[in-house]
């Protein structure tokens, strides 16, 4: 009985330690005191109505739609390039390097968190809509559904 459960633990032990060697960190990432998001928020946020003010002036920026699939199907703003938060770290080589990104997901939450990991895998200007696509429908467009 004792042998079955200790081969049993021994394989447990083997595919947990395989598992950690076969994670896939992103080529950059931060330290614990960098990943700790820093408290000035307008280095990191732009308001709704300056994000409609770039749209309307034709800026060169890429929006970015940090959400899940299931909440990208429900709504999404026009012109969005979309690639949920967990695949980020995989994916940013998507994102054109050197032009303005703004991020957005549901609250303002994720975005941000997004634009700071953005920021330390080497994008310069990186910045997460304030409120999300939430206060964006509250504020901008009273016709997208709100969730």
């Amino acid at each position: 009985m004792f042998k079955h459960i200790k081969k049993v633990l021994k394989k447990n032990w083997q595919r947990y330690f395989k598992s950690l060697r076969d994670r896939k960190l992103p080529k950059v990432a931060p330290s614990v005191a960098e990943a700790i998001l820093p408290l000035e928020s307008d280095t990191y946020t732009i308001a709704p109505d300056q994000l409609k003010d770039m749209m309307n002036k034709d800026v060169p920026f890429v929006l970015l739609d940090v959400r899940e699939e299931w909440e990208y199907r429900m709504v999404h703003l026009e012109g969005t390039m979309w690639i949920p938060f967990g695949e980020l770290p995989r994916r940013c080589d998507e994102i054109t390097p050197g032009v303005e990104v703004v991020v957005y997901c549901h609250w303002g939450m994720r975005s941000l968190d997004a634009a700071f990991l953005l920021q330390q895998l080497g994008f310069k200007s990186v910045k997460s809509l304030a409120g999300g696509i939430d206060r964006w429908s509250q504020e901008i467009d009273t016709q997208i559904l709100r969730y």
